[in-house]
């Protein structure tokens, strides 16, 4: 992985720990939702150019973003 993006979704991690309100989470949550929309364009365009190399690239930055949007639904159930 690149430092930017591992820098990216350090940052998304922590945002999401300080999250102290409502709004906050969905900030955060709507960051990742277009990261997430963003990357499957991408993956797609990958695929259909048979660019199979920058497609698992983009499958793993995917991987990524929804374990950040799994610690987002984790967060919302109250205990």
């Amino acid at each position: 992985m690149d430092r930017q993006f591992l820098m990216e979704i350090m940052d998304i991690n922590e945002k999401l720990a300080e999250a102290q309100s409502e709004a906050a989470m969905k900030e955060t949550e709507s960051i990742v939702r277009a990261k997430l929309k963003e990357l499957t364009d991408n993956v797609s365009r990958a695929f259909e150019q048979g660019d199979f190399e920058k497609a698992k690239e983009i499958l793993t930055k995917m991987k990524y973003f929804s374990n950040v949007e799994e610690k987002i639904k984790l967060k919302k159930i109250p205990l």
